[in-house]
């Protein structure tokens, strides 16, 4: 029996038979991982904190037929500010369900694996979640090779602003009046792509200090929801928790 060792970022933890937890990991030499956690639900397992999600954890493995199992396993970092925060927690569940989505298993990519585990750390301490949020999805869909077009017409490389522009996300990206199909396209200002061509190149230190109108952020989270949805073909389901969340807060988001 092969054991293999890996640290990685747990994104997922479901109850199997009994008291086994199925888990979906991320490490940055193996990619998407999934692995039983045998009596990991029990009060008095050592596992049990270890594999909760969003857990960065040291884990010793064993590889299976068709899957491996945990043989020990150390909790690295937990980050109890997500846990003790129902927005970071909710945000943090939508980052790992993103990475779970759309990526497939065995192939590893070490820049989402640090993107990932900086995402966390940064809905751990930073004060905009919201943008952190923004920051992950861009940067993720950049490394996947669905960067959205930003710098005119995705359809026939024009100006897209006129005086505003609409996004497409079956275009993917900006579109100009013209190229316009109304159905399905949302509103995008000059403010909104300013910002987002900042996340996806400034250092994430620095997004303390970004200023954004209520608006810009009503337009990137509508942008970034339709854009994922394309490409991952269904709804996330920690967003759609979110978004019902706000509904029934008396300030919104």
């Amino acid at each position: 029996m092969k054991l293999y060792k890996v640290r990685a970022v747990v994104l997922n933890s479901r109850a199997m038979c009994d008291a086994d937890r199925v888990l979906t990991l991320y490490a940055q030499e193996n990619g998407k991982i999934r692995a039983v956690a045998h009596g990991a639900a029990k009060p008095t397992s050592r596992k049990r904190g270890a594999v909760q999600p969003f857990s960065y954890t040291y884990f010793l493995l064993r590889r299976g037929r068709e899957l491996d199992s945990v043989s020990q396993c150390e909790g690295l970092e937990i980050f109890p500010g997500i846990w003790s925060d129902l927005d970071r927690m909710t945000y943090a569940g939508h980052v790992t369900e993103l990475v779970d989505g759309l990526t497939a298993e065995g192939e590893p990519n070490g820049d989402i694996f640090k993107l990932l585990l900086h995402t966390l750390r940064l809905l751990e301490n930073t004060v905009d979640v919201e943008l952190t949020l923004r920051y992950f999805e861009l940067r993720l869909v950049a490394l996947l090779g669905y960067l959205p077009y930003l710098e005119g017409c995705a359809n026939c490389g024009g100006e897209a602003f006129d005086p505003r522009a609409r996004f497409s996300a079956a275009a993917g990206g900006l579109v100009c009046p013209q190229c316009s199909r109304g159905a399905g396209e949302i509103p995008c200002t000059k403010e909104t792509v300013a910002v987002m061509k900042m996340l996806l190149h400034w250092d994430a230190g620095k997004i303390n200090r970004i200023r954004v109108s209520q608006s810009s952020r009503a337009e990137m989270r509508c942008i970034m929801r339709e854009y994922l949805q394309w490409h991952m073909e269904k709804r996330s389901r920690s967003l759609y928790f979110m978004e019902r969340l706000h509904a029934y807060r008396p300030n919104g988001v």
